[in-house]
């Protein structure tokens, strides 16, 4: 199955990016999408999915995503309707790859995903980070990035420093601690930055002081 579905992904992908370039070199007008899609149904009755409608959303997948690698990498683990839900309900990049990798990682039904993005699950771990649920935090490398992006983009002052976001988690086998820097710094302002944090190995043996003294009392 899938397979099936990335070569079904894959092909909107081109039929998007056919249709945009004869769009973008003035070679087709909007009515000459129409006409395609009803020249298919005429003569292809049984190819579905090449509506007019969809024809122009693949022409807006391939514009949403092309040259970002990253994330068009993504596309092809998620049937076409989840695809559909994330373009259609997601304002920012940063919220679509968001979505995306959740997605992907929990393996969310077409019905859950939508539900997640009426719940605005990606503004809420923006703005209660401690509420959001286990499967978030446990998602954290990337949860760390879209939090400290989105902090940055809409909560920061223009006196501020970028924010710092500092993953600590600790159980009786192990301490994890990650540091987290906006991916838009400088490398110049990264080396900067980890020149003043505190040491990880310090904070790892205080981690597992805290830890023991909890577990014990």
């Amino acid at each position: 199955m899938q397979a099936v579905n990335t070569q079904l992904i894959e092909l909107y992908w081109q039929v998007g990016a056919y249709i945009s370039h004869k769009l973008e070199q003035a070679e087709w007008g909007d009515a000459v999408v129409s006409q395609l899609a009803e020249h298919l149904a005429r003569t292809q009755p049984g190819l579905r999915g090449f509506t007019r409608r969809n024809l122009f959303r693949m022409r807006q997948f391939y514009e949403t995503y092309r040259g970002d690698e990253k994330v068009s990498a993504l596309l092809t683990q998620l049937p076409w309707t989840h695809n559909l839900l994330i373009l259609g309900q997601s304002k920012h990049p940063q919220e679509r790859e968001f979505y995306l990798r959740l997605a992907i990682q929990e393996k969310w039904s077409t019905r859950e995903l939508e539900r997640q993005l009426k719940a605005a699950l990606f503004e809420r771990s923006v703005t209660q980070p401690a509420k959001v649920s286990a499967v978030l935090r446990q998602s954290h490398p990337d949860a760390l990035d879209f939090y400290l992006e989105a902090l940055d983009r809409n909560e920061r002052k223009p006196h501020e420093n970028p924010a710092i976001g500092v993953l600590l988690c600790a159980s009786k086998d192990d301490e994890v601690v990650e540091y987290a820097l906006n991916r838009s710094l400088s490398p110049a302002l990264i080396a900067e930055y980890q020149t003043r944090l505190p040491d990880k190995q310090l904070l790892q043996a205080k981690l597992h002081e805290f830890y023991a003294l909890n577990t014990s009392s």
